[in-house]
């Protein structure tokens, strides 16, 4: 309770400071004969978090936006890029493919995104459907308007598995204009890529908006000395359509259509020397594994979007269906030498190939009352997803070991019912009240072997359970003048159970169930402007508890199980700054401090027997500085910009084990672009990890004593190109 006590003291303190420059400022503007000082901030960034557009610094939610100028600026080009911009967030490849992301947020985290049966805590959102399968959640970036991550539970307005945030990514819509865009580049590694968007009208009242991307890396960053080649290739392709009704009074219309394909030759473990914890070969990011790996995700879906605004109510329905294929290939060892040999064999090598299907759909009536002072809505929401995975071929090479398919399926449907009001008592003071109800249901079907070997007996099983569960939220919402506002919020948040599918041949645990995963969160915040809004800083402090805790444990022999080991408790404060000291330069920065504590560790489990103390992929500090800076020349411009990143150390395993504590790592980006004709034109060089920076971001002595691995993140790349604009 004390510690509650000084996070929010903490932002009471700095709201008062900037309350206090921001109410010189009007003074100052206010003064006879003064004229109004034009902003420069560029423009007010509109966010959709409370699922109405609003102003980011309006939105009494912890909100990171992101412009698609700031994306290009900070080389953000898929979904892992987002997560440097984002306090108290870390989005990492998942040791599975390239494809699929590990992810951690406030404490909460999933790091077998590669299964069908994984739950985030953070749930992730295209367009406003959900996106359920982190197995190919690192998109692609191609024609993004504008990313949001929404930091704390958003258990009330977005419910399923947005325990603890969720992430969503905005495309560009038809509105009936005429435009197209163009970026074509290449860069290390001999990669092309080249991405394309238009729109136009159709008709009178019908317009499109279509856009696609082709991106080939013809050259791989590691070495695989067992192959004798480069790996780390890819090929990727994607494409989406829209068709929507424009300038119809009231009416929303939009027909969306989205094909994504990632092929790559998988990934790709660096062997581990266990008695250094260091590379086996001697070399940062060489590898030995002697057999070809893969990682091939395709997915394709449709939704559509319709609403009516009927005055005093507005109607909106928002359905989607998708489907997903995902085939892998993994060695854990990154080649392991038989002893007294010189045999390299795959330690152990995974191959899996998963299909899923998926349709959702939300209804929302929204509206306003009380001469403006009431803004409710209230809301339905339901999922159908049905999944199957194949372990095709599981070879434990270093024992001389091969088992048979194990196969599984899943079938999981959940059904919400959500509202939520905000009440303006006073013109200065808002209270939100909100609840959701969530019925999941989940079943799982099985047939895996009890034993290695061609004779081993195939063990059907099956398994099921149901959740309900209330997710509240309570905020108030106070605006010291116009440009500062606070607000603080109690609000709970939940991430579906589910079922242990890492097993290899042990039925005893294939398909055993784990709990959901609650967080109550209590949160302040402060969201602040000053020197005609050329300074913004927004700060969130925030405590939460955390019950049936998630957490991987190692079952021995290759398997891996989650176990609702315990209860913890999370806090910290998130801040953002940005700043235009003068023309042509702006600057900004985020700074998070984040502490954890296991508060109940059931002593069955690996956490508490390990002697855990701490939560994996979670950092005690993270931080962001970068800026931008315009270079007019004649009619022309250059725009220079450039940020480095910071994360401490963390683990990756609930264990703590050595192996995995990975950083700190410290990361810069730099782009310079030349503008020509008002921007129309633009020439551009860009790099990733300028600074050819070395990190690994996972480790693990897979099979105590026997081999390990790391996983290394990416040398510096640079890319050199040109965006033409109509």
């Amino acid at each position: 309770m004390m510690m509650r006590a000084l996070l929010m003291a903490a932002v009471a303190a700095s709201a008062c400071t900037w309350a206090d420059v921001a109410a010189a400022q009007q003074v100052d503007a206010a003064a006879p004969g003064a004229a109004p000082a034009a902003p420069e901030t560029g423009g007010e960034i509109l966010v959709t978090a409370q699922r109405r557009e609003q102003s980011l610094q309006d939105t009494p939610v912890a909100v990171t936006a992101i412009t698609n100028d700031m994306l290009k600026q900070r080389v953000v080009v898929q979904v892992q890029d987002i997560a440097a911009s984002t306090p108290g967030l870390q989005i990492t490849p998942v040791t599975a493919s390239p494809n699929a992301i590990a992810i951690s947020m406030r404490g909460a985290l999933e790091v077998n995104g590669g299964s069908i049966t994984s739950e985030s805590p953070v749930a992730m959102y295209i367009d406003d459907v959900y996106q359920s399968r982190l197995s190919a959640a690192n998109y692609d970036l191609a024609d993004i308007v504008r990313v949001e991550v929404l930091r704390g539970p958003q258990g009330t307005l977005y419910g399923r598995n947005s325990m603890t945030g969720a992430v969503k990514l905005i495309t560009r819509q038809p509105n009936g204009e005429k435009w197209v865009n163009t970026d074509v580049s290449y860069g290390t590694f001999e990669e092309v890529k080249a991405k394309v968007s238009a729109g136009a009208p159709l008709g009178e009242h019908i317009a499109i908006a279509a856009s696609g991307f082709y991106d080939v890396r013809n050259k791989g960053w590691q070495y695989n000395e067992s192959l004798k080649t480069d790996v780390g290739k890819w090929h990727k392709y994607g494409a989406q359509v829209a068709v929507g009704i424009t300038d119809v009074p009231g009416l929303e219309a939009v027909l969306t259509g989205r094909y994504g394909a990632s092929l790559t030759d998988g990934q790709y473990f660096v062997p581990l020397n266990l008695a250094t914890n260091e590379s086996l070969l001697g070399n940062f990011y060489n590898t030995n594994t002697p057999r070809k790996q893969y990682g091939n995700a395709r997915q394709d879906s449709v939704s559509l979007r319709l609403g009516y605004d009927f005055g005093a109510v507005t109607l909106r329905s928002i359905t989607a269906y998708s489907h997903l294929s995902d085939k892998l290939s993994l060695d854990f060892s990154g080649g392991y030498t038989l002893p007294g040999t010189n045999q390299v064999v795959t330690g152990f090598n995974r191959q899996s190939i998963a299909g899923q299907h998926q349709f959702s759909e939300e209804l929302q009536l929204l509206g306003k009352a009380a001469d403006g002072r009431l803004n409710w809505i209230a809301g339905m929401f339901y999922y159908d997803e049905d999944a199957h995975q194949s372990f095709i071929k599981d070879d434990f090479a270093a024992f001389g070991l091969t088992f048979l398919p194990s196969t599984y399926s899943t079938v999981s449907k959940s059904l919400a019912f959500y509202g939520q009001a905000d009440y303006k008592l006073v013109d200065a003071l808002t209270v939100s009240v909100g609840l959701r109800y969530s019925d999941d249901k989940k079943s799982f079907d099985s047939l895996t072997p009890n034993a290695a070997g061609p004779n081993a007996l195939l063990v059907p099983g099956s398994n099921a359970f149901k959740a309900h569960v209330w997710t509240p939220r309570f905020n108030i919402q106070y605006d010291i003048n116009p440009d500062t506002m606070i607000y603080a919020t109690i609000s709970k948040g939940y991430r579906a159970g589910g079922f242990n599918s890492l097993v290899v041949a042990n039925p005893s645990i294939f398909g055993s169930s784990y709990r959901p995963e609650t967080a109550w969160s209590y949160e302040a915040g402060l969201k602040a402007q000053a020197f005609d809004r050329k300074a913004q800083l927004n700060v969130a402090a925030y405590y939460e508890t955390l019950s049936d805790l998630q957490t991987l444990a190692d079952a021995g022999g290759g398997s891996f199980i989650f176990q609702n080991a315990a209860k913890a408790r999370v806090w910290g404060v998130e801040s953002e700054l940005t700043l235009k000291p003068v023309r042509n330069l702006s600057l900004f920065g985020s700074l998070t401090y984040t502490h954890d504590k296991y508060a109940e560790l059931d002593p069955s489990t690996q956490a508490a027997q390990s002697g855990a103390y701490r939560l994996p992929l979670l950092s005690r500090w993270q931080y962001q500085v970068g800026g931008n800076y315009t270079v007019p020349i004649g009619d022309d411009e250059l725009v220079m910009a450039g940020d480095f990143s910071y994360r401490s150390k963390f683990f990756t395993t609930v264990s703590l084990s050595p192996y995995s504590l990975m950083g700190p790592i410290g990361r810069a980006n730099a782009s310079v672009t030349y503008k020509i004709d008002g921007g129309r034109v633009e020439l551009y060089v860009q790099s990733k990890n300028v600074l050819n920076s070395k990190d690994y971001f996972t480790g693990f002595d897979f099979i105590p004593g026997v081999f390990g691995y790391k996983l290394p993140m990416e040398p510096r790349t640079v890319m050199g190109g040109f965006r033409f604009k109509y």
